[in-house]
């Protein structure tokens, strides 16, 4: 082998096949050039995990004297490029990949400028055309180095994997070596490149001719499904410091405009269910860019090209299909990401994802937790993203020690590739290994498309509580998106907590689980909240009854007015508190003489119970709802559906009455005439459901719970 070697030329392949003799017949010509100048060179074939067509074909060029082939089975960018790297004996390195094809201006131009710098740089070609048989040829216009890169690198890789640099550049920042549902080495070298100080500079004039195929590696699942690992470029602290950078914080007035009448559109639920085109074509006019013309430069090179690879020739029809593709379109990412760093304020030990963060049973559920964790573990600090763009009204109540995340208003407006793209960056930054899905719908879907990610770095913790009732089915019908994620992702999920073991039995039942990985936890109420049962129950000469909940169809309003209307006038008083849903009219609560519709109610405590004798619940579907165990820790006997988990806590005769016909209205009347003929046992429920309170939802016992199955 000659010594003194001024260019090193890499070529990595895998499974190219007789493709890769095109890609060395583009590399020999651009290597001319090379030669002419002066310079002198070697190529380096690396064969990773290469298959038999492959190797035969590179059978040729081992006695070749300025080429060199070494074999290896690393399986991934990183190794391979530092192994060839270690190998190279050139001053400059450039990596190719094997199915490549580089316009012959390339190597010749990357070397004067890397001769004619001072800086330590990076060289790639100035475009990119992506090219291949059923795909669209996509240009990309690469662009040096500048100020706001970090910026635009928090959407998008800016810069291609092919380059030529200095050895001893190379040298300082190796590649990473990524496994397990983190990849794309190429984005991660350029962004720590920038970060250790290098530029990236354009050999102005140069292409590269990419090719891709349905079966390459790029287009495949897997590799669209990995993420980029932590970085510390992008480190939420570091990231808020630069906010106040212009190039991020400007933001097209028209744009802003758009966006905002996009919001009201997705938050009100006619306007979603019959303008949703519309709403997505304001998003595709906002977004719209100017076709641009291919640059005369491509148009030469493409042309140069055809003798090697005849599937390249820039016909006028075929120059006016190319489609111009921009990193910094990616930059809508850039300023959510700069938001969602505005939000954070230490490295969390637990994050929760949930749909929202609102008054509601299973919102406190995900306050019980918090609470629950930081009494174990003190020094703990958490994360809660909200995944539904809503307005979280009850996000302001969560503890200092908790950062919240509002997922779903920071990503409106994004693709479903762009906040997947954001949500992948704040899980990798977050750098917390504990996650926790509670009802978040998008927090199922992300884990689903990133299960190798999770199953090798995460622990996953789920709760499920109910399946859902579908409006219009005529409650004959169930769903719950848990069951199809779960199914999809239950080998990757570390342990599922429910709060009724009927939700175990279900859940089971329908996707042939085994039960190892479900526990019950039942969720606490402080007993300082316990008050003693009423012991004049009638004592005002009729039956004052409380409903409190979330008035939606699931919830059964309508039974509760039929069961209004079966009792003479002020025999039987229904007073209902609870926001009313958008499918539930205000007035038709109203026209019934016994059922009084009284508005939304802070908390439980809030509501006046002293002037209540009973308690209501019903719905269609439920796990062990809160609000039962707060009624009776408030000293009020329930009667209740047995719906979910419900039967569990209320033993018909014992702790409370149960309705087992609970879609029946007169199931609950007639309840409610023994009550009035004998009212005396109430007061016996009270105390007996006290007694399971204590005994099954102590705070203690919650506490115990966690530590064992959390720790």
């Amino acid at each position: 082998m000659v010594k003194n070697i001024d260019l090193s030329v890499v070529v990595t392949v895998h499974r190219e096949g007789l493709l890769i003799h095109k890609t060395l017949r583009s590399v020999f010509e651009a290597l001319k050039k090379v030669e002419e100048n002066g310079y002198l060179y070697e190529v380096i074939i690396h064969i990773d995990n290469g298959d038999q067509k492959t190797k035969d074909y590179l059978k040729k060029y081992k006695n070749i004297e300025y080429i060199r082939v070494f074999e290896n089975n690393f399986g991934d960018t990183g190794p391979s490029r530092n192994f060839a790297r270690q190998k190279a004996a050139g001053r400059y390195v450039a990596f190719l990949d094997g199915d490549d094809l580089i316009s012959d201006n390339y190597f010749i131009d990357a070397v004067r400028i890397l001769e004619s710098e001072k800086e330590e740089i990076i060289v790639h070609p100035e475009a990119v055309l992506t090219f291949g048989v059923g795909q669209p040829n996509v240009l990309t216009l690469q662009r040096d180095s500048s100020e706001k890169d970090i910026f635009i690198l928090l959407g998008e890789n800016r810069w291609g994997s092919v380059l030529v640099a200095k050895k001893e550049t190379l040298a300082k920042t190796p590649y990473r070596v990524l496994r397990a549902g983190y990849g794309h080495e190429d984005y991660v070298f350029n962004i720590e490149a920038i970060q250790n100080g290098f530029l990236h500079r354009i050999a102005k004039g140069t292409v590269l001719f990419y090719r891709r195929s349905d079966k390459s590696r790029l287009t495949s699942g897997n590799h669209q499904h990995v993420i980029i690992p932590a970085v510390e470029a992008f480190n939420f602290l570091t990231i808020k410091k630069e906010i106040k950078n212009p190039e991020i914080k400007k933001r097209d007035a028209l744009k802003e405009k758009g966006y905002r009448i996009y919001k009201k559109m997705r938050e009100n639920e006619l306007l979603n269910a019959f303008i949703t085109p519309v709403a997505k074509m304001t998003i595709r006019i906002l977004n719209y860019k100017p076709q641009k013309k291919v640059p005369d430069f491509v148009v030469e090179e493409w042309k140069k090209m055809n003798h090697i690879e005849t599937q390249l020739y820039p016909f006028p029809h075929v120059l006016d299909e190319v489609k111009n593709y921009d990193a910094e379109i990616f930059s809508v990412v850039s300023r959510a990401y700069c938001e969602v760093a505005k939000c954070i304020s230490k490295k969390p030990d637990y994050v929760f994802f949930v749909p929202w963060v609102v008054r509601g049973g299973a919102d406190k559920v995900l306050f019980n937790y918090i609470e629950a964790l930081k009494e174990i573990h003190q020094d703990w600090h958490f994360a809660v993203i909200a995944t539904l763009s809503v307005d979280n009204t009850w996000s302001s109540s969560l503890p200092e020690y908790v950062d919240f995340i509002d997922f779903g208003n920071i990503s409106l407006g994004l693709n479903s590739d762009m906040k997947d793209k954001l949500m992948s960056l704040i899980v990798t930054q977050l750098r917390c290994k504990k996650l926790h899905i509670i009802n978040s719908e998008y927090g199922y879907d992300w884990v689903r498309r990133h299960l190798e990610l999770i199953k090798d770095n995460y622990d996953l913790y789920i709760s499920l509580f109910a399946w859902e009732y579908i409006a219009g089915s005529h409650r004959k019908c169930l769903q719950s998106y848990d069951d199809p994620y779960l199914f999809e992702i239950f080998d990757v999920v570390k342990k599922i907590f429910t709060d009724n073991k009927n939700m175990i039995n279900y859940t089971c039942e329908h996707n042939g689980f085994e039960k190892n990985k479900f526990i019950v936890q039942y969720q606490p109420v402080r007993e300082l909240n316990f008050r003693p049962a009423k012991n004049n129950v009638l004592d005002h000469g009729k039956l004052k009854i409380l409903w409190a909940g979330r008035v939606v169809p699931s919830k059964l309003p309508d039974i509760v007015l039929k069961i209004g209307s079966m009792f003479e006038n002020g025999e039987v008083i229904i007073d209902m508190f609870g926001e009313l849903s958008d499918t539930i009219e205000k007035g038709s609560l109203k026209n019934n003489k016994n059922v009084r519709y009284c508005g939304k109610y802070d908390d439980f405590n809030s509501l006046p119970i002293g002037e209540y004798d009973l308690f209501l619940y019903t719905s269609l579907n439920d796990g062990m709802p809160n609000v039962i165990l707060e009624a009776t820790a408030a000293g009020l006997p329930v009667i209740a559906s047995n719906d979910g988990g419900v039967g569990e806590f209320i033993k018909d005769g014992k702790t409370g009455i149960l309705i087992e016909d609970y879609l029946n209205a007169e199931a609950y009347a007639k309840a409610l005439r023994k009550i009035l003929e004998d009212p005396r046992r109430l007061k016996q429920y009270v105390k007996n459901a006290q007694k399971l309170l204590k005994d099954q939802h102590s705070w203690s016992k919650f506490i115990e719970n966690v530590k064992r199955d959390i720790g």
